[in-house]
């Protein structure tokens, strides 16, 4: 897969629907951004009752259901809470303005296990990495284990990456591990003592055709590129992924003092 070169986009966010319309993303996230902002900004306050399904149907003009779908999604973040005879409410501001932080350092990428739900797309061995351009180091001669994955937050998906494993380590830890949502832990459980540098890089792009039907958004849409490579002691890589995350879904927040 190639991306297009990356293009500096920047989306404005904003609280009126007719103006998200025309960011391209599914009606419903557009709601769950809106009433998470919301209830960020204090607009919806921790114990207050919100607008009922037909006030807010009626407000931002999207048929009930679509509001249930994205009032569901809140609820079952904890962040709102539905009762019987009384009403929605409002149980506590979200932690952050987005679903996923991307890990800025080592420790916090091996130890960070996000809520996600994972499909595999493809599994292949290759001999070396495709379309990614890691810095310096040799290939191992073993080859790589080629997976793919689409990752999903509360079955909204906002990821899709390839990784590319040492065949070494992919046959000692096995496929079923991979399971997992932070495959470098494994990485760095099978083979910390061997790894000596790690690099990570964030660009970005934007949606080409096949991303945007796996990430429900439509071509050209704003993404964000994480490009890792590992590699160990001797300089030979040992993993290299890139993970292709929907802007609206993620953010980097690194503190510079």
């Amino acid at each position: 897969m190639t991306l297009p070169p990356p293009r500096a986009t920047r989306t404005t966010p904003s609280t009126a629907i007719a103006n998200l319309a025309q960011v391209g993303t599914p009606i419903y996230v557009k709601l769950v951004m809106s009433f998470r902002r919301r209830i960020e900004t204090g607009e919806w306050a921790v114990d207050q009752q919100i607008p009922s399904l037909d006030e807010l149907a009626r407000d931002e003009g999207v048929a009930r259901a679509t509001i249930r779908h994205a009032i569901g999604f809140l609820e079952s973040e904890g962040l709102i809470g539905r009762y019987r005879g009384r009403g929605t409410f409002v149980l506590r501001r979200p932690q952050s303005g987005v679903f996923y932080d991307i890990p800025t350092s080592w420790d916090t990428l091996v130890n960070h296990v996000p809520d996600i739900q994972i499909e595999w797309l493809e599994s292949s061995t290759v001999m070396r990495p495709q379309s990614i351009n890691h810095h310096g180091g040799s290939l191992s001669p073993d080859g790589y284990q080629h997976l793919r994955r689409l990752q999903k937050h509360n079955q909204i998906p906002y990821f899709v990456g390839d990784s590319y494993v040492e065949r070494t380590i992919f046959r000692a830890i096995g496929k079923k591990a991979f399971n997992s949502p932070v495959p470098m832990q494994l990485i760095q459980n099978h083979a910390g003592e061997r790894i000596g540098r790690a690099e990570q890089t964030i660009q970005a792009s934007n949606a080409d055709f096949e991303v945007a039907q796996l990430l429900d958004v439509p071509v050209n849409t704003a993404i964000m590129v994480v490009t890792r490579s590992v590699f160990d002691k001797d300089e030979v890589l040992v993993y290299e992924s890139q993970g292709l995350f929907r802007s609206d879904f993620v953010r980097v927040h690194m503190r510079l003092k």
